[in-house]
């Protein structure tokens, strides 16, 4: 089994659990409001800058690496939001092999693409313009589909230069670590907690 489907099988369970959350339930339908939409932001933001300071291992400059915490800064700059990441205490175990962080790129990546679909859902819903209004979701715009593939081609090149377990436990850790953050922010959220409101700033 290639793997990219050996990836795809062994993290589906995981995947498919994000689906179904509870914070990101309204990605896929019409129950989704601006309140709801800014934890979910909340939500990654947090997740990607524990995740991206735990990467310690290099990656080629002409293989797609999503910018997400540039696309995030974006979303919380229009939104006026302010980042809640360091009041989660979370210590990411490191990313610190090629192995590792081609499963961790895995999650990061394929994420562009149901991202397109969700953009499009934001625009639909909330009237938000794609890389205008929102970021993250939008990612690449047009080219989300161009990088996977180059992304995914690269993957394959790389052959027995990775360890299999490696890249497999690294995404399943990457999908589950989401759930965590968004079980996080869903649970301020339940209590109202300041931390996941609006910031407030004057004009």
């Amino acid at each position: 089994m290639r793997l990219i489907e050996a990836l795809r099988t062994h993290t589906r369970l995981q995947h498919e659990a994000l689906h179904t959350h509870p914070l990101l339930n309204g990605l896929s339908d019409t129950s989704l409001t601006l309140t709801d939409f800014h934890h979910i932001l909340l939500a990654f933001e947090a997740y990607y800058t524990h995740a991206e300071t735990a990467c310690l291992a290099g990656w080629p400059e002409d293989v797609p690496n999503a910018p997400v915490l540039t696309w995030l800064g974006s979303d919380l700059a229009q939104h006026r939001l302010e980042s809640c990441a360091r009041h989660i205490a979370f210590v990411h175990p490191p990313i610190d092999t090629r192995s590792k962080l081609a499963g961790y790129l895995y999650t990061k990546q394929g994420s562009t693409l149901g991202g397109h679909v969700i953009s499009k859902h934001l625009e639909r819903q909330l009237g938000l313009i794609p890389r205008l209004d929102q970021w993250f979701f939008a990612g690449y715009g047009h080219d989300n589909g161009p990088h996977w593939k180059t992304f995914t081609t690269y993957i394959e090149t790389l052959g027995d230069a990775l360890n299999p377990e490696e890249v497999l436990t690294s995404a399943r850790r990457a999908f589950e670590t989401i759930a965590w953050f968004c079980d996080s922010l869903f649970d301020l959220k339940q209590a109202g907690s300041p931390l996941a409101r609006t910031a407030r700033h004057e004009a």
